[in-house]
């Protein structure tokens, strides 16, 4: 139990962290998806069905707090989570360019997944030009800030054994 509240309070540090203290690393109204490198990094580390849980839980969670409706972060990231995590033993992740590429690839299929979905179900045709105009900058910010958050998660698994258990590396 304790467990399971410390790996919840680590994520809710993370998305206090994404939307406050990211603002300021904002660029042209993008900031990096910290939430997205954590499921990747989760499907690449622990496989597809951990991944895809993870990424779920996360985007469900992410969904909660956008105000939007709930769904489309929650099954984006699930299926990040998931795609990755069945690519684990074709990845090696440890490269810094190869965890630029991973969570450039994971972004894209991210965003073009939300951008589908509220394509299909939003009217305001005005967001889906924002989340379209946006896409590549964000998979691009996310994919540069994906090899210094993945050493940070790295890092709190090693040393707590908290988001990844009984993993060594």
């Amino acid at each position: 139990m304790l467990y399971l509240s410390l790996n919840f309070f680590l994520i809710i540090l993370l998305f206090v962290f994404q939307t406050t203290l990211l603002h300021c690393c904002t660029i042209l109204g993008v900031r990096p998806d910290v939430i997205l490198i954590l499921a990747t990094f989760i499907g690449v580390r622990l496989g597809k069905a951990k991944g895809a849980t993870a990424g779920f839980f996360l985007g469900l969670i992410q969904d909660c707090l956008s105000g939007v409706f709930l769904g489309p972060n929650a099954f984006s990231k699930g299926v990040v989570g998931f795609i990755f995590g069945n690519l684990r033993a074709k990845i090696l992740f440890e490269n810094f360019f190869s965890q630029i590429f991973c969570n450039m690839a994971a972004a894209l299929i991210d965003g073009a997944i939300i951008l589908i979905i509220f394509s299909l179900t939003i009217l305001n045709k005005a967001l889906v030009d924002i989340i379209l105009n946006n896409l590549f900058l964000t998979a691009i910010y996310t994919a540069l800030a994906s090899p210094l958050f993945s050493k940070i998660f790295g890092f709190i698994s090693k040393k707590t054994s908290l988001l990844l258990p009984n993993k060594k590396f």
